[in-house]
């Protein structure tokens, strides 16, 4: 067998990417007459934190990347974050149970507060009146979501003028 990259001289990782790609992808196993599947690795553990001395556990709610356009002023913001909730370890079971059937309406609402936040409230270092209006918009619509509080990371804004 005989591979030309011509284009990948300048950098040999993406020829031994596609080379690893070709051989060893998921077609490999089948062909090697590999019986047992491998359990995919869980992402749930990584959204869920360890009960805290607190008595309170940190969800992750999710990663949103939400745009936002002003015709008037033509302008068109951006906005990414991680978004947490707090949540008792005793309402936990409660909440996970009821989580799952409701991670669209959390993620609509939270796309809807983020849209109508104004620019200025991002200017706070902790974000305490966009994290207020997250947390009312979610328990407004949906109380029987035992939320006690909610906390951004990663959070980036870009503003680009038309």
């Amino acid at each position: 067998m005989t591979f030309k990259f011509a284009a990948c001289h300048s950098r040999p990782w993406i020829a031994a990417a596609v080379f690893a790609a070709v051989f060893f992808g998921p077609a490999a196993a089948c062909a090697l007459g590999e019986d047992h599947e491998e359990e995919p690795a869980s992402t749930e553990a990584d959204d869920i934190g360890a009960e805290s001395a607190t008595g309170f556990r940190g969800i992750k709610l999710g990663e949103f990347k939400v745009r936002m356009s002003h015709t008037v002023s033509s302008r068109q913001d951006g906005v990414s974050f991680t978004l947490y909730a707090t949540v008792k370890n005793d309402d936990f079971k409660a909440f996970d149970r009821l989580f799952e059937n409701r991670r669209i309406k959390i993620r609509d609402q939270v796309v809807v507060a983020t849209r109508l936040v104004p620019i200025e409230d991002y200017d706070d270092p902790e974000l305490t009146r966009f994290r207020r209006r997250i947390l009312l918009r979610l328990c407004r619509t949906m109380p029987e979501l035992p939320i006690d509080n909610v906390y951004v990371s990663e959070f980036s804004l870009s503003a680009k003028t038309r």
